[in-house]
């Protein structure tokens, strides 16, 4: 009797270590976790957002700390509407249950009179934000209505709020446009050297686990340099870049979840979920 209790327990135990061992990251604990979405932005003509509008529950399922937007989160430009698409849209984010932070795309800031009407309905373009141990820094990389651009201004302020990385385990960074790719033909080369040359620097000194972008809308390529990883995710609602498409791509949004020094991230579409690599498709397309 009491080797079969034994020998049960010892089944059951192992059962249990399996099962750990092959649960997926994102039903294990994490110390932060956060869903990442890009370009939600209705397409111009039709001004639909139905991948949005029917990943809310899904997002809020997943229960993360923050949800983070990467930008162009409403049509924008030519339309004389402009209030009436953030009210459209900001009436779908209050049903979001967690914190949500954004930073603005090209569509979002694209005049004086668009940046006066964001900073009056959300007060300011850039910002950071410590959250259970870590460091979120939202950036607004269309300064000037120029793709890519930080102004020196923004730069001193990123400097400054990095003196404080002693204070957290790490640091993501979230802007619109991905400097770092060479398919970003209409960021100018001042630009994209500004980031290699002089922001890349600052953050592989300060603890900045990864930097995600938006802008093209698709996933990847995933890019490392100097062990930061940059993420490019511009799936959240809009058409899809058709190489990306026949490459199996869609619609998507990130999950990440961090532990300590450590994170990873999820593509999360609207039938699977998968890992950063086995979603990254174009690597060998766009290198």
């Amino acid at each position: 009797m009491i080797k079969d209790r034994v020998k049960n327990l010892f089944q059951f135990s192992t059962i249990i270590i399996v099962l750990l061992v092959w649960l997926p990251g994102s039903l294990l604990a994490a110390d932060l976790r956060l869903v990442v979405i890009g370009d939600t932005s209705p397409e111009f003509f039709s001004r639909k957002t139905p991948f949005f509008k029917d990943m809310i529950g899904k997002i809020n399922e997943l229960k993360p700390d923050a949800v983070v937007h990467l930008g162009d989160m409403i049509a924008g430009y030519g339309f004389r509407r402009a209030e009436s698409q953030w009210n459209e849209f900001d009436r779908l984010v209050s049903k979001i249950k967690a914190p949500f932070f954004r930073v603005p795309g090209n569509h979002d800031i694209y005049s004086q009179k668009s940046l006066e009407v964001y900073l009056r309905r959300y007060g300011q373009t850039y910002y950071s934000v410590d959250m259970h141990g870590y460091h979120l820094i939202f950036l607004w990389n269309v300064e000037e209505n120029r793709l890519g651009h930080i102004s020196r201004q923004q730069y001193n302020w990123l400097k400054a709020d990095l003196k404080k990385s002693n204070d957290w385990t790490g640091a993501f960074i979230f802007l619109h446009v991905p400097n770092w790719t060479k398919t970003s033909k209409y960021v100018l080369p001042f630009d994209k050297d500004f980031w290699l040359e002089k922001v890349h620097p600052l953050l592989r000194e300060n603890k900045i686990l990864a930097v995600f972008a938006g802008h093209y809308h698709r996933f990847g390529p995933i890019r490392e340099i100097d062990g930061i990883k940059y993420y490019l995710s511009g799936g959240g609602g809009p058409r899809i870049n058709n190489l990306y498409v026949q490459h199996g791509g869609g619609n998507h949004f990130l999950l990440v979840e961090a532990t300590g020094d450590k994170f990873s991230v999820q593509v999360v579409f609207r039938d699977k979920i998968i890992s950063d690599e086995e979603a990254d498709v174009l690597r060998d397309v766009l290198k």
